[in-house]
């Protein structure tokens, strides 16, 4: 796994590259402001590259996420009734609050040992990042009622 943003965004580069795509300014800008963070929608990332002095349109960032996901540089984990987005470039899968939003990642040998636990001998997580994952949904301890158990 790639550590900072420079060489993550590189990887998703590639991977774009790898699958046809063209590089451009604006995307390799999509994927900068993924990198710096765990997850975003569309609308924050367009909101990061407005603050950032970009001129795009939400549609434009709409299609170059869609494009990046279809790369498969970017990955898709539904939040709260919207989607959001985050690089690709390592397996993990994510633990999302439904309170509040709090998304996690989970590491993928916890989630292995639970389908091994579970002895689903006739199923394998995918490894290679490029999906959302296993996907939890739950409550985060400060949104948890103090009547729910921990």
């Amino acid at each position: 796994m790639t550590e900072n943003a420079h060489d993550r965004v590189a990887a998703a580069l590639a991977a774009l590259r790898d699958s046809g795509g063209r590089r451009t300014l604006a995307r390799q800008a999509v994927l900068q402001a993924l990198a710096n963070a765990t997850h975003l929608s569309a609308a924050q990332v367009h909101d990061r590259l407005a603050t950032a002095g970009m001129r795009i349109d939400l549609s434009t960032v709409h299609r170059i996420l869609n494009a990046l996901v279809t790369a498969g540089a970017v990955h898709v984990v539904p939040v709260r009734g919207r989607l959001t987005y985050g690089l690709a470039d390592h397996p993990h899968h994510h633990a999302v609050c439904g309170a509040c939003g709090d998304l996690r990642q989970l590491p993928p040998d916890l989630v292995d040992a639970l389908i091994k636990v579970m002895n689903f001998k006739d199923f394998t997580v995918d490894r290679d990042g490029r999906d959302g994952g296993v996907v939890v949904y739950g409550r985060c301890d400060a949104c948890r009622q103090p009547s729910e158990p921990a």
